[in-house]
């Protein structure tokens, strides 16, 4: 398992602050929180909020991304 974040969502800002903008954030935030709990984990401490340089990321720790991403495995067709 990597120890890095992972970006899961991206967003360009709005110059100005604009409600409706932020609600979808929020929203996606409120989706992977759920997600994390329904993994075992705790929502605030597997998913946060980036900003920089004009952009809005939501990012998930390793151990979220880990709980949704099956194990690869070797196989070939008989």
């Amino acid at each position: 398992m990597t120890s890095a974040w992972v970006t899961v969502s991206s967003f360009i800002a709005p110059l100005q602050t604009e409600a409706d903008f932020e609600a979808i954030v929020a929203a996606d935030v409120d989706r992977w929180h759920e997600a994390a709990r329904e993994a075992g984990l705790d929502g605030e401490s597997h998913v946060r909020i980036s900003r920089q340089d004009g952009e809005v990321a939501v990012e998930i720790s390793p151990e979220l991304d880990a709980a949704f991403t099956p194990v690869q495995t070797l196989w070939r067709a008989d």
